[in-house]
């Protein structure tokens, strides 16, 4: 098992990185600036919903309307980050359909033929749909 060791310097990415908190409610204090902000900002970006206590009501709620703001930025660029990764799924698919009907013509392997070529191509493609399936995979699992 491997452990992270967190410092004056990590940042609340950095603690957070690969947690996902779909599900949970959270109350953080002090949200109206500073370190309950930014709490928040990170829980909210993982998943959490979050509830918020302050002394200075106006404050927090300008402080949260920050942090609803960076949570919903950050679910446009995930949902644009999801959609880039489907559309290049769908191009190497594609583009495996079309190697693998390549080798099925009897002609790649006469002398001279391309059959070896065809192959390479269809193991760096298939190569690649494996890496951006697995990256999709995450996109869509991790929050």
């Amino acid at each position: 098992m491997t452990t992270n060791l967190f410092g004056a310097h990590s940042t609340t990415d950095e603690v957070l990185s690969g947690v996902n908190l779909r599900g949970k409610r959270i109350l953080v204090t002090g949200v109206s600036a500073g370190l309950g902000v930014e709490t928040a900002r990170a829980l909210v970006a993982h998943g959490a919903q979050v509830v918020g206590a302050a002394r200075d009501l106006a404050k927090a709620d300008g402080a949260m309307t920050e942090v609803r703001k960076a949570a919903a930025k950050a679910k446009r660029d995930k949902e644009a980050r999801v959609h880039a990764l489907e559309m290049k799924i769908a191009a190497l698919e594609g583009q495996q359909k079309k190697l693998v009907a390549a080798l099925e013509d009897p002609t790649a392997y006469e002398p001279g033929g391309r059959a070896v070529a065809i192959n390479r191509e269809l193991s760096a493609v298939t190569h690649n749909l494996a890496q951006v399936s697995a990256e999709w995979e995450t996109a869509t699992t991790v929050v």
